[in-house]
């Protein structure tokens, strides 16, 4: 399941959340620490490593 992570405008404390893609689509979230619902969602950058594929001749 994806890793969600959160930052609250509120009291900037930042969480995350493993959710399923429908908990996310449906869940309303709200900061672990003062339960505010006014958050930003934080874009990590990633590395995505896949095998190359050569074509055989």
């Amino acid at each position: 399941m994806p890793l969600y992570e959160y930052v609250c405008r509120k009291c900037n404390h930042p969480f995350a959340e493993v959710l399923s893609v429908k908990e996310h689509e449906t869940k309303k979230m709200h900061c672990p620490k003062c339960k505010s619902a006014d958050l930003e969602k934080v874009i990590e950058p990633f590395f995505a490593k896949t095998a190359r594929k050569t074509a055989a001749r």
